[in-house]
């Protein structure tokens, strides 16, 4: 009788992990960076319990279909969601370079070190004719 109450706690946790989803999804929408980073975190601890349950019910083989296909919805709703953060993220950073050249790093060392200074001339040759 124990597998039906794992896979009730499954769903369970299923049904919050898309709840949860849903809520940053609507922060992501509404551009609200308080909210996203609250509902990422709360999606994050659901999904981070829901891995922990579904390894345990995987090993007793108590995953159902209907566990199997929401979770792969759920994954692939988190999936367009990393995606439409990671293209926020690359808008704001444009954004930023645009307003403040000054932020961007050099790929080599800003001259604090032998190697990152700029060749001197030594003044032997003033022209150089060919």
């Amino acid at each position: 009788m124990r597998a039906p109450a794992q896979t009730y706690r499954i769903q369970d946790l299923l049904t919050l992990a898309e709840k949860r989803s849903q809520v940053l999804s609507e922060a992501l929408l509404a551009g609200e960076p308080d909210r996203v980073a609250v509902a990422s975190s709360d999606v994050h601890q659901v999904v981070q319990v829901l891995s922990d349950q579904m390894q345990q019910a995987q090993q007793r083989a108590t995953i159902d279909g209907s566990s199997a296909l929401r979770l792969r919805r759920l994954g692939q709703h988190l999936v367009q969601q990393r995606e439409a953060c990671l293209r926020h993220s690359a808008v704001v950073d444009r954004s930023l370079n645009s307003l403040l050249p000054a932020s961007r790093t050099s790929t080599y060392g800003g001259g604090n070190t032998p190697y990152g200074q700029q060749a001197r001339r030594s003044g032997a040759f003033k022209l150089i004719a060919a």
